[in-house]
C-alpha cells in the first residue's frame, strides 16, 4: 500500500504485509508531521530515515529529514494514534555524522524505552 509521507518533493512510504498479517512500514525520505500517514499504516515494523543528527535540527525540519530528535517526536506522534511503537529500523544516515546519530538514537531508545536498530549491511529481519 502506498501512502504519501511529507518530504521537500512528493514522496510515499510502503507498507507491505504478507499473506499471515504481519507488516512493514518503510517510510522512504521523510520529514517530521507524519500523524496523517500514521492514520493509514500499522506495521510491526518500521523502518524510517535518520539523515542528520540534532545539531541540524532546524536543517532537518526545514528539508523535511529527520534527526533523532525528530525521530523521537515521530514515535511518540505513532504512540498516541495507534497505542504502541513498532519494531524499528533507521537507515538514511549522513555518514560524516553517524557517531553523533548513533549515540542520539541510543539515548531516544532509552528516553522511548523502545529498542531502535539502525540498519547495517546485510542486517536481516523477521517478524
Amino acid at each position: 500500500m502506498a501512502v504519501p509521507v511529507v518530504h521537500s518533493v512528493p514522496t510515499i512510504g510502503f507498507q507491505i504485509t504478507s499473506d499471515d498479517g504481519k507488516s512493514l512500514f518503510y517510510t522512504g525520505d521523510t520529514g517530521p508531521g507524519l500523524s496523517e500517514c500514521w492514520e493509514m499504516v500499522s506495521p510491526q515494523l518500521l523502518i524510517i530515515e535518520v539523515t542528520a543528527s540534532d545539531y541540524y535540527q532546524d536543517f532537518g525540519g526545514k528539508s523535511n529529514h529527520l534527526t533523532p530528535g525528530l525521530l523521537k517526536e515521530e514515535l511518540m506522534s505513532f504512540r498516541k494514534i495507534r497505542g504502541y511503537i513498532p519494531q524499528v529500523v533507521t537507515v538514511h544516515m549522513s555518514p560524516e555524522l553517524e557517531v553523533e546519530i548513533r549515540d542520539e538514537i541510543t539515548a531516544v531508545a532509552k528516553d522511548l524505552a523502545v529498542p531502535i536498530t539502525i540498519a547495517y549491511e546485510n542486517l536481516e529481519l523477521n517478524l
